[in-house]
């Protein structure tokens, strides 16, 4: 059998390969295609409108899972129904090898993979449904370097650089470029009252992401042809307080500014969290699922997936994704 690259499906023709290699080096190099060859314009031109359902997730799959229990996570989850799943806490070299070996690099694997080799970017893989995307390009953009924060909350005293790690793909469906940009946030930042707290490092340091995360969304509108950017990671910080505090840095002010709304804002806030405290408190949403609604993207569904061995529950989101053509006259046909 043939050894599967992380990226690609070996069953996908050579030149499906190569065309996806070339996209590698435009991302890269911040570089685009012109008008005239957008995926957007060109893939769905001469077909009806149409529209597909596409169902995001994003877990934080917890670093002290052993490779065991953190692997059968991310199995069940992927039996779930979902089409793009952005994981948190996946450094573990172990965990990540099996992640590809078995779910990715396999003749008969129906999932593909983008999972950066360095530990820290490496720890935010994202994965895919190959029958229902096409790879178009990924990088991953530091927004933070290795930063001490103190002993002072969750996690390690000085904390790994923070990034944005990014991927591009193409709905086959209705033509649709589509971004996932996966983050995890510096924990122990909000006071009980929705805003910051008075970690002033870890508060600048969470200032600095959201900064950065903000700027990768700007790029890719100015610079990267646009489409539909989903925001997906653990945020650490509770959109229940976050919604009534609103702290300019937080993510429901700070992306709000982009026009970006959480699921919870579209859809409610669930009856369960997607974090269980070390007493047992569950109600806490601090893993995000965040998009700009608009006409072509349209949240439909929730659901947070209970019963797994991480301190975080999954947050899986499904959209109707409406291809070109589905809106005539104002009302949708599609």
């Amino acid at each position: 059998m043939r050894r599967k690259s992380p990226v690609w499906n070996p069953r996908r023709p050579q030149s499906a390969r190569l065309g996806a290699l070339v996209a590698i080096g435009a991302l890269a190099l911040g570089l685009v295609p012109s008008a005239g060859a957008s995926p957007d314009r060109t893939a769905s031109a001469a077909a009806a409108p149409t529209a597909s359902t596409v169902r995001i997730a994003s877990f934080n799959t917890a670093a002290t899972s052993t490779t065991r229990k953190g692997f059968r996570d991310v199995k069940n989850l992927l039996a779930e129904g979902v089409d793009i799943v952005a994981l948190q806490e996946m450094s573990s070299w172990a965990r990540r090898e099996r992640v590809r070996k078995r779910l990715l690099d396999c003749e008969t694997c129906t999932w593909d993979g983008w999972i950066p080799v360095p530990a820290v970017p490496g720890g935010q893989p994202i994965l895919w449904r190959s029958d229902k995307f096409t790879f178009l390009g990924r990088d991953w953009i530091q927004v933070a370097p290795e930063t001490f924060v103190g002993d002072k909350g969750a996690g390690p005293a000085t904390t790994h650089a923070k990034y944005v790690v990014r991927l591009r793909l193409l709905d086959n469906a209705t033509g649709r470029t589509i971004w996932v940009l996966n983050n995890h946030f510096v924990p122990t930042v909000q006071g009980e009252n929705g805003g910051r707290n008075d970690n002033r490092r870890r508060i600048r340091l969470y200032a600095r992401h959201m900064a950065g995360l903000q700027a990768v969304i700007d790029k890719i509108h100015a610079e990267e042809g646009g489409g539909l950017v989903f925001v997906t990671g653990d945020f650490n910080v509770n959109y229940r307080n976050d919604k009534v505090a609103q702290d300019p840095i937080f993510p429901y002010a700070a992306l709000g500014t982009r026009g970006f709304r959480s699921s919870f804002y579209e859809l409610g806030e669930p009856g369960t969290g997607t974090h269980v405290l070390h007493n047992g408190f569950d109600m806490r949403l601090i893993d995000y699922v965040s998009f700009k609604p608009t006409r072509r993207v349209i949240a439909t569904g929730q659901r947070i997936v209970t019963g797994l061995n991480s301190d975080h529950r999954p947050l899986i989101v499904s959209f109707k994704v409406n291809g070109r053509g589905c809106w005539v006259r104002g009302r949708p046909i599609c």
